[in-house]
């Protein structure tokens, strides 16, 4: 991907799209930013516009790639044609899922593109706004239901500890300890008698 951004910002369209055309299929988010870096390098071409579209309505958000596909998808509306009905059903399937993961940078990204931002009712933007909010980026201190769910893990955590027996053989014991102690007698190596025996 970064290879043919490159490409794309030198000017390089036919070798970004040689690159692109020679990519093997792969995932489904794979085969969605081949389709939208082939859009950005096709400007103009409503066919490629609408297969990156496609492709990012069929991608589901697994856990944790909220602010990946947030952002492809932002990439893909800004290939296209905004105002166009699939650009639309897009946005609305965007907002909702970004809306749904309530991932505090997919939010951010999402409300901070002066595209997305003058084209949603305010019944969209003021939810999303007040998610954005309640996750709190960048402000320094955690909400009280937030900073109360870490004082409760904290102090699970500390109970845990505490009531635990210590085991210097178990992970995280003496490891000079472990590593020193000697076997019992009862496992010990027999030998045969005093080194000078004659036996």
């Amino acid at each position: 991907m970064s290879a043919v951004r490159g490409l794309e910002h030198t000017g390089d369209l036919p070798g970004a799209l040689a690159l692109l055309e020679d990519t093997e299929p792969g995932d489904a988010w794979e085969a969605a930013v081949t389709a939208v870096l082939t859009a950005l390098c096709r400007p103009g071409d409503h066919d490629a516009a609408d297969q990156a579209i496609d492709h990012c309505l069929a991608l589901d958000t697994e856990e944790g790639l909220a602010a990946f596909t947030t952002r492809l998808t932002l990439t893909a509306l800004d290939a296209a044609d905004p105002d166009t009905p699939s650009a639309q059903n897009l946005l609305r399937r965007l907002t909702s899922r970004t809306s749904e993961s309530g991932d505090g940078y997919a939010l951010r990204d999402l409300l901070a593109h002066e595209g997305i931002r003058t084209r949603l009712e305010p019944d969209r933007f003021n939810p999303l706004e007040r998610a954005l909010t309640a996750c709190a980026l960048d402000s320094g201190a955690l909400s009280e239901a937030l900073r109360g769910r870490l004082e409760e893990a904290l102090d699970r955590a500390r109970r845990v500890l505490e009531t635990a027996p210590f085991d210097p053989g178990s992970p995280g014991g003496n490891s000079l300890e472990r590593h020193n102690r000697t076997a019992p007698l009862s496992v010990a190596t027999p030998h045969a008698g005093p080194p000078n025996s004659t036996s």
